[in-house]
């Protein structure tokens, strides 16, 4: 009697809310959620199966005449183990040996918990389901050990059929109740919770089972304002799934319901998350976000977890669509910031959606001029979040150049938060003037400086190119005077290690095919006296440019592990001077090699004119694709780098590695399309 008592309090605690509307009399009122009201309840003497066909009439189930809602809940008594033979039976839609073994088929349980109707639910089987409710209804009712409901389960497969079949139960126990309408109202079974707080039009919803989900909310709306554990009612989730026709069928009010009325009873009875227009936007559906807004305005005006409003987060996430649909709605949202002090510009600007920023910057100009709470500009946070494309078009306008030098709360100008962030890519172009790079913030500092004072001992590729290039335009504008580029590192001598056995490896790989090349070269060897073993095309200049580039390359890399074996004794001082010789050493060889085996292919096809112009154009832009991957590399390493030609190869490298950006997008995008 305890464990019912229990029973009875769960469902009551479930199917209770704080408000209720009626849709008659169009008043707002404490109390239940109604499951059916008299006016829907089917006759007392047939039923129809709405997944058995249409028009389908099935006899009445083996009700009680009477039914006492004590009974209905009150648990069948000790559990059962179930046997694998049932438990394969009812996967397989029998129940033979049910009849057989003379246990009760309330008692049944599996490993998991499950009821014999929980499994017949789980697996569709329309025709057990029946059977099961029609010889114990209290099943109906019964959690498993997650506690879930047959109804949950059959909910969570999708099964139609049988979540139709189980609604016209329900339908028909509740007018088969003896006492008051109250305990009708106990027999929402579409309230019921599981340990997680789902009901079952969460699971059918989370599975995206469209058609079991329209079936669930025809029975009772109210379920679908439930939240979970999460804080996620269904109807959040059927948003955010992009369910247009759910939404509408939930949310579907009487004409004489007015505005301030449904705004009251939408806050009162959904629970959880109630930014549902942040939904709609994450499903990309203006249908959704179109509905929303006209129905519930005040939806517009709700914050995220983050304090997001719902421009915020579509120019966040970059949904161009949606933000023009707010824009045209509403003038003052664009002027609304967000707990960080952010404005809706300044969320698409972190995130470089330079479409969403121009047409903030078309629609609403003022919005340029918008700070955030540290003082930033919409160029101030793009510049420090990396987003290049953001700040070339900002800087390229006239009508937002001026940006450039706006100073926020630290006295910090965009290109003083890009050097900070070390984000070199924007360099070149925020430094675009004496002015700005003469700026100094509130510590006295101006950018290069920043990045002298800021820089780590140890060799980071990005805070070195950053130093470089800044320091080269200071120097190039006059503004300072550089005598070198970059700063002394400390070696650090268990990465070096690692590093050095490395350059080791590629320098020995290269000694060895230039030393097997000088034995084979093009146009083979001489077989009879005078010249015998000697060179066939000995006379031929392409030859000797071709022995020249190989000896040079062979040379340079023996060299150069020569040089790399000292580095290996562990002295940090003799690691780092010895790095930056067999450096300089290898990329010669790396150079020579290919230059080598370019002359030999010459050699060997000196009379196909044509062929040899290809090769050369081919051949000339490897090299520099080369130098511009392994010179970089070596120029930083290096302590003592000559501003003049180094700072002009560093800023030509930039401007023109966009060019073999391209090329490498085309070719992801023409062969790599798929993965």
């Amino acid at each position: 009697m305890d464990s019912s008592k229990a029973n009875l309090g769960r469902i009551e605690a479930q199917v209770s809310m704080d408000m209720s509307y009626d849709e008659e009399t169009g008043t707002v009122y404490n109390g239940t959620v109604q499951l059916l009201s008299q006016k829907t309840l089917r006759s007392h003497d047939s039923f129809q199966i709405g997944g058995g066909g249409a028009g389908d009439t099935e006899p009445l189930p083996k009700f009680p005449n009477k039914l006492i809602l004590s009974e209905i809940f009150t648990p069948p008594g000790e559990d059962v183990q179930m046997t694998p033979e049932t438990f394969s039976e009812i996967s397989d839609g029998r129940k033979q040996s049910l009849r057989s073994n003379g246990t009760p088929i309330s008692r049944l349980k599996s490993y998991e918990g499950d009821s014999v109707l929980h499994l017949a639910a789980a697996w569709g089987h329309l025709e057990l389901v029946k059977e099961f409710v029609s010889e114990c209804p209290c099943l109906l009712f019964l959690p498993n050990s997650s506690g879930k409901t047959p109804l949950h389960m059959a909910a969570s497969g999708g099964h139609t059929a049988v979540v139709e079949t189980f609604v016209e139960m329900v339908t028909f126990a509740s007018d088969r109740l003896c006492t008051e309408e109250s305990e009708r109202e106990m027999l929402n079974l579409y309230v019921l919770k599981d340990n997680d707080g789902n009901t079952p039009l969460h699971y059918a919803i989370e599975k995206y089972h469209r058609e079991t989900a329209l079936v669930l909310v025809k029975a009772n709306k109210d379920a679908a304002f439930l939240g979970n554990n999460k804080e996620v009612s269904s109807l959040y989730m059927a948003v955010r799934t992009g369910w247009l026709d759910i939404v509408k069928a939930i949310l579907r009010i009487t004409s004489k319901e007015d505005l301030e009325l449904k705004k009251f009873n939408f806050d009162s009875k959904l629970q959880g998350k109630k930014y549902l227009a942040h939904a709609a936007l994450d499903a990309k559906s203006l249908g959704i976000l179109d509905y929303l807004l006209r129905e519930y305005p005040s939806v517009m005006d709700e914050r995220d977890s983050e304090g997001m409003t719902c421009l915020s987060y579509a120019a966040f996430i970059g949904y161009y669509d949606g933000v023009c649909n707010l824009l045209h709605r509403s003038t003052n949202i664009v002027y609304v910031c967000d707990q960080d002090g952010y404005f809706p510009i300044h969320r698409a600007a972190e995130e470089g959606h330079k479409r969403i920023v121009e047409e903030f910057i078309k629609e609403y100009p003022c919005s340029k001029y918008l700070l955030n709470k540290l003082g930033q500009n919409v160029l101030h946070v793009a510049a420090k979040n990396g987003k290049q494309e953001v700040s070339i078009m900002l800087m390229n306008n006239k009508a937002t150049e001026h940006l450039g030098i706006g100073q926020d709360v630290d006295g910090n100008t965009p290109l003083h938060l890009a050097v900070m962030k070390w984000h070199y890519r924007s360099i070149t172009l925020l430094a675009n003037g004496n002015y700005i790079l003469k700026l100094r913030n509130k510590r006295g500092l101006t950018a290069w400086e920043i990045a002298e004072s800021e820089m780590k001992p140890n060799y980071i590729f990005r805070e070195r190119w950053t130093l470089a290039l800044i320091l080269y335009l200071a120097h190039s504008k006059g503004c300072t005077s550089v005598k070198s580029l970059t700063q002394p590192s400390e070696p650090d001598t268990k990465n070096n290690r690692d590093y050095v056995n490395c350059l080791l490896v590629v320098a020995a790989l290269v000694a060895t095919v230039t030393f097997a090349a000088g034995f084979t070269i093009p146009g083979g060897f001489n077989s009879q006296k005078p010249n015998l073993g000697r060179a066939t095309l000995a006379t031929n200049p392409t030859l000797w440019i071709f022995i020249l580039y190989n000896i040079l390359a062979m040379q340079s890399s023996v060299a150069a592990i020569g040089i790399l074996i000292w580095a290996q004794l562990g002295d940090p001082a003799l690691i780092s001077s010895s790095l930056h010789v067999a450096m300089l050493l290898l990329l010669y060889s790396l150079l020579c090699m290919p230059l080598a085996f370019l002359f030999g292919v010459i050699t060997e096809i000196g009379n196909v004119k044509w062929l040899i112009a290809i090769i050369c154009i081919i051949s000339v832009l490897f090299f520099m694709l080369a130098i511009f991957v392994f010179g970089p590399h070596v120029m930083l390493q290096r302590d003592r780098v000559s501003p003049k030609y180094t700072g002009y190869f560093l800023v030509t490298f930039m401007q023109s590695k966009e060019i073999f950006q391209f090329f490498v997008d085309l070719i992801t995008k023409i062969f790599c399309h798929n993965y």
